[in-house]
């Protein structure tokens, strides 16, 4: 079998990681080079606890994570989920050599356009598209729209100052007088070191942001200049989106959607590295079973996901229907030490309790991962 993988973000590489086990001759294409072009707080969160450890790349695991709506709220979600702060160009060019190394050939610096995917079809068996999004795939197949009707857009820097107060901790930052369309919206400060950190923030939007409405630049600037952060150097700046939902249809004859490319980033928080991963495994894993295989893909997605996505379902509509001041005294009582203050929490939100319980009771089978 021989099979394309479009992109070497951590989608395409694990893809091509799992399908070369399988004894698939695999092609790999970025156009960049691997490692390059990413904006993302670089923060792995194994929402599924699914994942091992990342090898080479990894800085930190992250044990708390601090909650600041009126006040500021310490959360231990490591004793529940896995957190892990890399440096993600060093982990995929690590992946990409291993992946080498095993018979993959990769070719940097060649982007694949709709065109050019028209004819990669005739030529290999089987491509997963992990490209981001929007994908080359719905270019070619007039679907690009799909990742705008609900998105998170994100706008970041990288930071060079003293983090030594928060780190290895992160810092979510919940922001007042936020309208509840552009809801989830928050601000982040995830330190990489004592010097370092990867700031930003983040909307929902529906459609086009209006610039006269909500200005992602401006509100960054006032939440680094809020944190006490005026004098830090900036290093890099980007902006970023993702779909908010994975995609209706994610196979288009002998292609299969992966990744940001497959809309599969949390609508709460537009993280996407454990999805990427694990929808890249699944995906060489459809393809070898062939169509049958292919047929089960997005079902088997579901099954991964259901629980986590019902709670950040349930939390999200708390986030759009209460109000600062409610949402601050959730943020409190479920960070509370006090059992009795959890309990009453719990009382009080019963759907995000029952939600909560299953995400945290329901273990899932380990994928067969390739690293």
């Amino acid at each position: 079998m021989k099979a394309a993988i479009i992109g070497a973000g951590p989608g395409g590489l694990y893809a091509a990681l799992a399908a070369v086990k399988h004894n698939v001759q695999v092609d790999l294409f970025e156009k960049r080079n691997v490692g390059e072009g990413i904006v993302c707080g670089e923060c792995i969160f194994d929402s599924l606890d699914i994942m091992k450890e990342p090898g080479r790349g990894l800085m930190h695991p992250v044990d708390e994570v601090v909650l600041q709506g009126r006040g500021c709220y310490a959360f231990p979600l490591g004793r529940h989920r896995k957190l892990w702060m890399l440096d993600r160009r060093s982990w995929q060019q690590d992946l990409a050599r291993c992946a080498v190394n095993h018979g993959v050939a990769l070719y940097e610096h060649t982007k694949i356009t709709p065109a050019r995917l028209l004819e990669m079809k005739k030529e290999y068996d089987w491509i997963i598209d992990a490209s981001g999004a929007p994908s080359v795939t719905s270019r070619l197949n007039h679907f690009s729209n799909d990742y705008f009707k609900e998105y998170l857009l994100a706008h970041q820097v990288v930071l060079a100052g003293d983090f030594s107060a928060l780190w290895p901790r992160i810092k979510i930052v919940f922001l007042p007088d936020m309208p509840a369309d552009y809801q989830p919206a928050y601000a982040w400060i995830f330190p990489k070191d004592t010097g370092r950190a990867n700031v930003g923030v983040v909307c929902t939007v529906r459609g086009t942001l209006k610039k006269d409405k909500l200005d992602l630049k401006k509100m960054l600037a006032q939440m680094i200049s809020k944190e006490g952060l005026d004098g830090a150097q900036v290093l890099e700046r980007g902006s970023g989106m993702a779909a908010a939902g994975m995609l209706p249809r994610l196979v288009y004859d002998n292609i299969i959607l992966a990744g940001d490319a497959a809309g599969l980033t949390s609508p709460l928080h537009g993280g996407g590295i454990d999805m990427a991963c694990l929808s890249g495994v699944l995906a060489a894993e459809a393809i070898v079973n062939g169509g049958r295989g292919v047929a089960a893909y997005r079902e088997t997605l579901n099954h991964y996901t259901q629980e986590k996505l019902a709670l950040e379902k349930v939390t999200i509509q708390k986030m759009k229907t209460l109000n600062f001041e409610q949402f601050d005294d959730l943020l409190g009582g479920i960070t509370s030490k006090n059992i009795f203050a959890r309990f009453r929490t719990a009382l009080g939100h019963l759907g995000m309790f029952y939600v909560t319980l299953k995400w945290f009771g329901t273990k899932k089978k380990m994928p067969d991962w390739p690293v």
